[in-house]
């Protein structure tokens, strides 16, 4: 454990400690809404006013997987209830396993290694993720990592909007829905959270919260916590290891005002697993060597687990501010900052008098022994990757009679650095500087060698007006309203290169309708129209080049169509005294779809495929049932059907893809889970099944469908109040309960696993998918103590 990281864990303690002497305060109205995100229940609940040191309360609908939304679309809502069940390492991707229409494909139980989420056939990089009102996606790619932001026990409630993001979002990836992501909101009572856990594969983590609790009659209150995990890999060589930091702060203005920070610190360092192709999956299987990187390195290998490390660490800062002004007039203030540094670590190997670097070539001294003559050196050129980003949203809403409106901007600014430079190895196969910024190689003239160097500068902006109007008193809701955005993306290509500077401009207009109606108390229909945008990740700006002859593998195409939607919703709900139920039907139509792919060498780097034209329709569904003898089931289901309409260009021809169905885009999934909880003993069961899902637009690829089941159980003590300690519970989570061995889902999609005749008769070359393994049986063991 590093100093900084005791250094916190002491000074939490310590304003622990001196809040201890702070009045006692009210029960909490604090709301974790930004904008027009809904929840209730377990996301206003306060670990120190609830029945468990974790917080939950042991009311919500389906045991946390499901709330009553009032919302004119699909929108589904996990809260601590379930949340604080799971093993403390769950990532929100694992968080949104049973949600409707979310396809969540891991590739560790712990959430240490990045996995995928599709929702109704669109992958993470097609949706907007959100913390606390600040958006979340890689720059250069538009990929998520879900293990990086938020801890589990600091994780309020999390929302997935299915269909369409809301006029605010500040997203501009969003075709596929939105994410949104709340942190802990600090507690009006001085105290604090520990758990400690240990699992399978060694797996070791502690957490620690302290709290102030409301400092006098201020009106301000914080907390500060500090975690730490390590755990080995399942299959092949290597260990991950994630430290992360976060605090969180309130300030009450009064009269309904209020601002929260949310910062949170995180620090991975990570062995890769490797994404098996079928063949090599089919070839041993999980502990086969195909499916494996090398544990032990034999000169010129370039697959050596060391050689492919993963260091990355983010800061993300927000703090979003409510300002009431009287009863009508109120406005909402969420200024950010995102920063985001580290790398995919690779190898490679090159003759020394052939190494270019942009489109140049000439002799580099690779191996550094003073020579240009050596063939077939080693070194190491990782993907490097360092964002910053700072944006602010401003909103106003003002009440005038009847109608709820709503005018705001949106701006935000963004340089994200990609760039591949070459430095040496150690003998043993090792990098001499894994992060890649020293031991750096040289032309003879001292520039760094770089295969590529792509610095992109965004500026967006966004102008959104909507208007809700309520009539047949406030049964009947019509929401219309409509966001101009102005998207200026700048291209600086920082190797040697025909193209040195591209711009691209994308303006478009995002309108949005919808209606819902109150039949009576308990029955609501709904229903809306949404366009949805997704400009182009920064890699189409620029140019790519072979690495031994400077030849031009990629050419620029900044004017490339981004992606385009139109959504359609309708839908019913029920939200009775003892069950609560929505369902929906859905419509999407796509021009130029994207579908993020990955390039290796081993090193990966993530480019869009266009898809053309796409359509879908299905239907959505879940159901939960409030606390009836201590159990409360959920069920939800999706049936979908997807259609390419038209021929992908692929090598000067066209693949006839025409009628073939989406990649991940599983025509069935379900989800039925039931929690039990007595305040004393609680457990939960939840049984997932996906069905088949295609790796290429050609479906010549597909891996089978798959039924998975986790499980829960857990028990809390009774201490004397003068124990200090309170609320304390061993929790015992198993995940995959059969031991199935499997591929959850497609990592890379391509256009054809086979060779094919194109549209106009020329052969295209076959390209092979690659998948995610999912882990095997595990288990973690819990213990959660509250003070």
């Amino acid at each position: 454990m590093k100093s900084p990281f005791i250094a916190t864990v002491l000074a939490a303690a310590a304003a622990a400690a001196v809040a201890q002497t702070a009045a006692p305060a009210p029960a909490s109205t604090d709301k974790t809404d930004i904008g027009r995100v809904s929840a209730s229940g377990a996301s206003n609940a306060n670990p120190l006013e609830t029945p468990s040191a974790t917080g939950v309360t042991r009311k919500e609908i389906g045991g946390g997987l499901m709330v009553d939304e009032n919302v004119s679309k699909t929108k589904s809502s996990v809260t601590r209830d379930f949340i604080q069940k799971q093993a403390p390492t769950a990532d929100v991707f694992q968080l949104l396993k049973y949600s409707p229409g979310s396809t969540s494909a891991t590739s560790d139980a712990w959430g240490l290694s990045p996995g995928v989420i599709s929702v109704r056939g669109m992958d993470g990089g097609q949706m907007g993720f959100n913390f606390e009102g600040m958006p979340l996606s890689v720059a250069s790619n538009w990929s998520v990592f879900p293990g990086q932001y938020i801890d589990t026990e600091n994780t309020d409630v999390v929302t997935l909007n299915q269909g369409s993001a809301d006029l605010a979002s500040p997203n501009v990836t969003a075709t596929g829905g939105i994410v949104d992501i709340f942190l802990h909101t600090p507690s009006k009572k001085p105290g604090g959270l520990l758990t400690l856990a240990v699992g399978s594969d060694n797996a070791r983590r502690f957490f620690l919260r302290g709290e102030t609790g409301e400092i006098g009659e201020s009106g301000f209150r914080a907390f500060g916590s500090i975690s730490e995990i390590d755990a080995d890999h399942f299959r092949g060589p290597g260990k991950d290891r994630k430290q992360h930091l976060a605090v969180g702060a309130v300030q009450e203005w009064g009269g309904g005002s209020r601002t929260k920070l949310a910062l949170t610190y995180s620090k991975f360092m990570r062995d890769v697993y490797k994404n098996p192709t079928l063949a090599q999956w089919n070839n041993g299987g999980m502990d086969g060597a195909a499916s494996n990187y090398d544990a032990t390195y034999t000169p010129g290998s370039l697959t050596y687990y060391r050689m492919l490390q993963n260091p990355w660490e983010n800061l993300l800062v927000s703090a979003p501010t409510d300002l009431r002004v009287n009863e009508k007039l109120s406005f909402n203030v969420t200024p950010y900052l995102y920063y985001g540094f580290g790398g995919s670590g690779s190898a490679g190997s090159l003759n020394e008098s052939s190494v270019a670097w942009g489109n140049t070539v000439g002799p580099v001294d690779l191996n550094g022994n003073g020579t240009t003559t050596d063939t077939g050196v080693t070194f190491y050129n990782p993907i490097l990757e360092k964002n910053i980003r700072t944006g602010v949203t401003f909103k106003g809403n003002y009440q005038l009679d009847n109608h709820a409106l709503v005018a705001g901007v949106w701006m935000q600014h963004s340089r994200d650095q990609l760039y591949r430079p070459y430095s040496r190895m150690n003998a043993d196969g090792t990098p001499a500087d894994m992060s890649g910024t020293s031991s750096l190689i040289t032309t003879g003239s001292g520039h760094v060698v770089e295969q590529w160097n792509q610095d992109t500068h965004d500026n967006f902006y966004a102008l959104f007006a909507g208007d809700t109007i309520s009539l047949m008193e406030d049964r009947l809701a019509i929401d219309v309203g409509v966001k101009k955005m102005w998207l200026q993306r700048e291209g600086y290509n920082r190797v040697p290169s025909d193209v040195a500077y591209t711009q691209a401009q994308n303006n478009p207009v995002l309108p949005t309708a919808a209606i819902r109606f109150k039949l009576d108390d308990v029955n609501s229909v709904f229903g809306s129209i949404t366009k949805g945008y997704r400009i182009l990740p920064a890699g189409a700006l620029y140019p790519r080049y072979n690495a031994s002859t400077g030849a031009q593998t990629t050419r620029a195409n900044p004017d490339q169509a981004s992606e385009e939607s139109l959504a359609l919703e309708a839908g019913y709900r029920y939200q009775g005294p003892q069950v609560s139920l929505s369902t929906s039907v859905f419509s999407y139509d796509f021009k130029n779809r994207q579908i993020s792919a990955q390039v290796c060498d081993p090193g990966c780097v993530s480019s869009p495929i266009n898809g053309g034209k796409q359509s879908a329709y299905g239907i959505d569904f879940e159901a939960g049932l409030r606390p009836y003898m201590n159990f409360r089931p959920y069920a939800s289901l999706e049936l979908m059907k997807t259609k390419v309409e038209s021929d992908i260009p692929v090598s000067g021809d066209f693949l006839p893809t025409t009628g073939k169905e989406a990649v991940r885009a599983p025509k069935v999934q379900a989800a039925v889970a039931v929690d039990y909880d007595n305040g004393s003993f609680f457990g939960n069961l939840g049984v997932k099944y996906v069905g088949k899902q295609y790796a290429t637009f050609m479906n010549d690829q597909e891996i089978p469908g798959y039924a998975t089941v986790d499980m829960a159980l857990g028990y809390r003590f009774a201490l004397p109040a003068s124990s200090g300690f309170t609320k304390p519970e061993v929790r015992l989570n198993l995940m995959n309960i059969g031991d199935r061995k499997y591929l959850s889902g497609v990592n890379s999609p391509t256009t054809n696993a086979t060779a094919t005749t194109g549209v106009n008769g020329a052969t295209i070359a076959a390209s092979q998918p690659t998948y995610l393994v999912a882990n095997p049986f595990a288990a973690m063991l819990t213990f959660a103590v509250g003070f």
